[in-house]
């Protein structure tokens, strides 16, 4: 009875053994998924999840008709922020930027760094319009109430065209290229990209 006893033991504690280091193991898992798919200062998503986010977004608008808009968003002469004031400042105002782009938006949305002082939002469920008033949002939020050195925004906007023919890197390019347009106009404005077939 004691040997049973002493076995039946020793198999619960190894089994609560190996319960711990699985578990262990799903919340490292977890935690290193969000750490491939956040950027880690800003704690928007990666341009890798921005792409996998945004494929699973153009398919579901080829299932149901859905609309989707993408805003391509660049911070005006960043590197000039860096320069004068540093790094670490530079790195609060990306921060602040990100925390005031979520602020102004109302619906769910994907908002993720596309590189460096580069942003990309989509917009699912958002025709050309809204798309337009979200961007105006995003431009009019700037840094001048919280201390930080004051940065605009230049944003560039392109809407889905047909979701069985378009593609999510067209939309981004076509978002890049209203973002060009806005940068080369002067700055601090939104620049629509034309859509396919307009």
């Amino acid at each position: 009875m004691q040997a049973i006893y002493l076995g039946s033991l020793n198999f619960g504690l190894l089994l609560s053994a190996i319960g711990a280091i699985l578990m262990t193991s799903e919340r490292l898992h977890i935690e290193l998924g969000q750490l491939a798919s956040k950027d880690s200062l800003t704690n928007a998503y990666t341009r890798r999840a921005l792409f996998e986010l945004g494929e699973n977004e153009i398919a579901r608008c080829k299932r149901h008709g859905t609309a989707l808009a993408a805003l391509m968003l660049d911070l005006d002469h960043f590197k000039r922020i860096n320069d004068t004031h540093g790094h670490p400042v530079g790195d609060k105002v990306l921060i602040d930027f990100v925390q005031r782009v979520q602020g102004v938006l109302r619906r769910p949305v994907i908002l993720g760094r596309y590189g460096g002082e580069e942003f990309l939002v989509l917009l699912p469920d958002t025709g050309r319009e809204d798309a337009l008033l979200a961007a105006e949002r995003i431009r009019q939020c700037n840094t001048s109430e919280t201390g930080l050195p004051v940065c605009t925004v230049s944003v560039g906007v392109a809407c889905l065209g047909d979701p069985q023919t378009d593609s999510l890197t067209a939309l981004i390019g076509r978002a890049d290229a209203g973002l060009y347009r806005a940068k080369q106009m002067g700055r601090n404005r939104v620049e629509e990209a034309v859509s396919p077939g307009a």
